[in-house]
């Protein structure tokens, strides 16, 4: 079981992950450029001076990110493979336990995928566009991994529990991490339009959901392909 597990997470997650990395060279990087074209003006207009080069940006704040062209193109596929690798190995470690599972179920395992890690902490943190007004970083993952763990649950009472007091309970623990609140931007505003912001926010949650459906369709063909032959 283990060695299909596998072989199911490096099939898929690499297929999907390619494609992920095709969607956000023809539909983000472009907006992520036009985004660091307006920080980069903010930063201008705060010195008073010539644009600040990328190096000394990313030195000055302690930060490093990879150059424009290939090393950022490479960085991007293998980032993006590791996590179709990654969130592979979970699903199909998932239908380990289920039964039946195909191309189409498995479509279904990875849209709620999509809703747990993507849909539902985007209802209180949109993806972020460079130059965007944030939240500070700990109060952000605090939300994000509470509402990601409280949308599971809940999906997975609703989904899985037979008597309606728990499908009920599932649907309170979905709704939990929205009515506490997401930590709200506490400096000032972006940089960055508000219509390429929300341009952005829709793109991202688009190429997240047609990964996820691939992702997960992929990963119960191959988790049916790979079973032991009679």
């Amino acid at each position: 079981m283990l060695r299909r597990i596998l072989a199911t997470a490096l099939a898929a997650g690499l297929a999907a992950g390619l494609l992920a990395a095709a969607l956000q060279s023809f539909q983000l990087l472009p907006l992520i450029h036009d985004a660091e074209t307006y920080e980069t003006a903010g930063l201008t207009h705060d010195h008073g001076a010539a644009p600040v080069p990328d190096a000394v940006k990313d030195a000055a704040d302690g930060a490093w990110m990879p150059a424009d062209g290939w090393e950022r193109t490479l960085y991007t596929v293998a980032a993006d493979v590791l996590a179709g690798v990654g969130f592979a190995l979970l699903l199909a470690a998932c239908f380990a336990l289920a039964d039946g599972v195909d191309f189409k179920r498995g479509v279904v395992w990875g849209l709620a995928g999509f809703a747990v890690f993507h849909l539902a902490p985007a209802l209180g943190l949109p993806p972020e566009i460079p130059g965007a007004a944030e939240s500070p970083l700990l109060p952000r993952q605090i939300w994000w991994i509470g509402t990601a763990a409280a949308t599971a649950g809940g999906l997975a009472l609703l989904v899985f529990a037979k008597h309606w007091g728990m499908k009920a309970a599932g649907a309170v623990l979905i709704a939990l991490p929205h009515l506490i609140g997401a930590p709200v931007a506490t400096g000032p505003g972006g940089v960055a339009p508000a219509e390429l912001a929300a341009q952005f926010a829709a793109a991202s949650l688009a190429a997240a959901a047609v990964f996820w459906a691939v992702l997960g369709g992929l990963s119960g063909y191959f988790f049916q392909a790979f079973a032991p032959r009679a």
